[in-house]
């Protein structure tokens, strides 16, 4: 909830009310820049400790920093740029280690057969605290001078006016939600059915034992980046360029914005539920490959359109397409790679991803393409970079259907406990 309030707020926040467009692609290129190497030693750390202190760690950090800057907002009675580009590099960094820790964790506590299922799962409550947490910072920081706020592109009448929130009331609620966070992770029980052993060489040896691993299994590195090449694209168009885009070439305001996240959200949770029924008779791979045409097609559609209910319709496409893709990648993922090395792996793909975002965000951030409506030619970039990623995994698709799972071993079978590893 904190992250989805805090990332529909301070995109809108730089671009259209400091309207500094390419100062917020510079600041989207340290915060990636930043998360290169953390994302590394993030993987360390997930397959290091106890992934339950591990989201324990990110949620009182999260906690720290938006009450501190939150307060500094209070006492000077507005937020420095500075402050508030720290809180988007911070949230950033969050980002990096929670979804790698979760789904590191999910495979620790199910069961193989389970894999799909429990995927899916966390992809419907993931992506409907996406939708509550986008409708309510649109709320928040947009308000509703008028008694109406814009959901789902449609006018709601509210029972009263609501006043615009300032961002360091926003950043007050996120610590408060932060602090939640933490206090019902602390209640979890677990038993884990993967074995890890516990590893007590240094950090660049640890480190070093996943480059290892997927340098062995080059199929698995090969599917591992060309199915993260969505997620790539869906990150900078939601933190960077869909807010261009919304203002330059759609000429809306910023509840549009909050308003395609929602549908996005929504065709995440519809993935959550049928993806694995719609694709029951194909395997993962050729669903992915699927996907991946279907959402580069859209971005080549987003060159031409204008009309606001298509940009919806695109928004809930491709929020089907990034959480299917997310689901059938993470299943095969967890059938391929052992728990041991999830983390290390994940941080691997991450860094991948990293640098291609670098890469990209370079190129897009240029005064060109912030110009006008030239955005547009961003998203034929996009297409052409997604495009690319279903033509690799059509190269080698035939072995990676083939590749067969890994050995690993439950402790389950083993008849061990939680308390036998739970020290490392």
């Amino acid at each position: 909830m904190a992250q989805g309030i805090t990332m529909i707020a301070i995109p809108w926040h730089f671009t259209n009310v400091l309207n500094m467009p390419s100062g917020f692609g510079i600041i989207t290129m340290v915060a990636t820049f930043l998360s290169l190497l953390w994302g590394l030693y993030a993987g360390v750390m997930i397959d290091r400790y106890n992934r339950k202190h591990v989201f324990l760690a990110i949620t009182t950090g999260g906690f720290i920093i938006m009450l501190l800057v939150s307060l500094l907002g209070f006492y000077l009675g507005q937020l420095p740029m500075l402050s508030v580009a720290f809180i988007y590099c911070s949230m950033f960094l969050i980002f990096t280690v929670h979804y790698p820790n979760l789904f590191a964790f999910a495979q620790e506590i199910t069961d193989p057969k389970d894999y799909g299922r429990i995927i899916s799962w966390i992809e419907i409550q993931g992506q409907a605290t996406t939708a509550a947490s986008m409708a309510l910072g649109a709320v928040l920081y947009g308000g509703a001078r008028s008694g109406e706020i814009s959901l789902l592109g449609f006018q709601v009448k509210l029972a009263t006016v609501l006043r615009p929130w300032e961002l360091h009331e926003i950043f007050l609620l996120n610590a408060i939600t932060f602090l939640l966070a933490g206090l019902l992770i602390s209640f979890i029980r677990f038993q884990p059915l993967a074995h890890r052993s516990a590893e007590i060489s240094g950090v660049l040896s640890r480190l070093k034992a996943g480059f290892d691993y997927l340098y062995k299994h080059r199929l698995i590195f090969i599917f591992g980046t060309a199915s993260f090449f969505i997620f790539v694209t869906i990150l900078i168009t939601g933190f960077y360029l869909n807010p261009i885009y919304i203002k330059n070439h759609l000429q809306q305001e910023a509840g549009v914005y909050a308003s395609y996240e929602m549908y996005f959200a929504v065709g995440s949770l519809l993935a959550g539920i049928g993806i694995r029924t719609l694709f029951r008779k194909s395997n993962t791979v050729a669903a992915i490959i699927i996907m991946s045409l279907g959402i580069s097609a859209l971005y080549f559609i987003c060159m031409w359109n204008t009309h606001l209910g298509v940009f919806y319709l695109i928004g809930l496409m491709q929020g089907f397409g990034n959480a299917g893709t997310r689901i059938m990648r993470m299943t095969y993922l967890f059938h391929h790679i052992p728990n041991q090395v999830i983390g290390r792996t994940g941080g691997v793909f991450m860094t991948v991803s990293v640098i291609l975002r670098l890469i990209l965000i370079f190129v897009i951030s240029r005064p060109f393409f912030v110009s006008g409506n030239h955005v547009t030619y961003s998203y034929f970039i996009l297409a052409l970079f997604v495009l690319s990623a279903a033509a690799l995994m059509s190269v080698f698709y035939t072995r990676l259907v083939a590749l067969p799972a890994h050995s690993d071993i439950r402790l389950a079978d083993k008849g061990k406990n939680y308390n036998q590893i739970s020290k490392h």
